[in-house]
């Protein structure tokens, strides 16, 4: 069985790319580094790091096992993180990690059902994109996260972690509430094909945008405004007239009174609203947690639905 404190000991020094930075990174001195290493090497039989004058480089079984580490210590973390909460007094505090919208809207909600319920439980919310939620609950940093992705890019998740659906927000299309179409029920896309797309410059709305114009077969002109996963500006400039976009009921924030949604005809698209967890056993406080957002989840469900 490999040792922890060795596997501990290549992973800094992979990272870090010399024994003396290793050293310091892990508070011992550069001979017990180049001791751990020489133990794990013999142990294995194969030469894990390359030496010289300017730098110490992994050799393609060093990468190998210098991955395998971190995915094993990284797992170790947060098990230390999980049996240290079971066993500790009930903290009264649950970190929560929210995307941009659904801290606005979902971490209230949970925040304000917790109030009347569990007065005593604060959630401290931290603003977090998904892949950084996971990498966060990976690590134990986060007791529980609110992610999303979309039906058609999923997510690769964790194996750590678990992911429960909380309910599917669909595609809409976005218009001034003066728009000729403002009224109808739903919309047809091909309706829209000399409007102009407000569609942000890169990031998963970007990739709505174009897979929703590829599955009609529309080529629109576009005005490209934002960056990321819920840019704001495209929002601010369909109030302001300059064209319609897509969007999600949870995303929607600023100027509602001149705006309005309306259902795409024959677009399935949906981003799906999730808890993601460490998998294993859950603290009280954030099972109680859990419980509130899959009650709000549950209500949205229905709205939506």
């Amino acid at each position: 069985m490999l040792d922890v404190v060795r596997l501990q000991t290549l992973t800094a020094v992979v990272k870090t790319g010399s024994f003396s930075a290793a050293a310091r990174a892990l508070h011992i001195s550069q001979p017990a580094v180049s001791r751990q290493i020489a133990l794990l090497e013999r142990q294995l039989g194969a030469a894990l790091l390359v030496r010289t004058r300017g730098a110490v480089t992994p050799t393609q079984a060093g990468q190998l096992l210098a991955e395998h580490a971190a995915a094993v210590l990284d797992r170790l973390s947060l098990a230390e993180v999980q049996v240290r909460t079971l066993a500790a007094a009930p903290a009264g505090t649950v970190r929560l990690g929210s995307f941009f919208s659904a801290l606005i809207y979902l971490s209230a909600e949970v925040s304000a059902l917790l109030s009347e319920q569990h007065p005593d439980l604060v959630v401290r919310d931290d603003l977090v994109d998904p892949p950084t939620a996971y990498a966060k609950l990976a690590r134990g940093d986060l007791d529980l996260a609110i992610v999303f992705d979309h039906d058609f890019a999923p997510t690769a998740v964790p194996e750590t972690l678990t992911v429960q659906r909380l309910f599917d927000d669909p595609v809409k299309v976005l218009l001034p509430a003066g728009h000729r179409l403002a009224q109808a029920e739903t919309i047809d896309p091909t309706n829209l094909a000399a409007e102009t797309w407000i569609r942000a410059l890169d990031g998963s709305a970007a990739d709505l945008v174009t897979h929703v114009l590829e599955r009609h077969r529309l080529d629109p002109p576009q005005l490209l405004a934002g960056h990321g996963d819920e840019p704001v500006e495209t929002q601010a400039l369909v109030a302001a007239g300059r064209g319609v976009a897509l969007i999600h009921d949870l995303t929607v924030i600023i100027d509602q009174h001149n705006l309005v949604r309306r259902p795409l005809y024959g677009e399935p698209t949906v981003r799906r609203v999730s808890a993601a967890y460490p998998t294993g056993p859950s603290a009280p406080d954030v099972r109680t947690v859990l419980d509130a957002l899959q009650q709000v989840g549950r209500h949205h469900d229905s709205e939506l639905s």
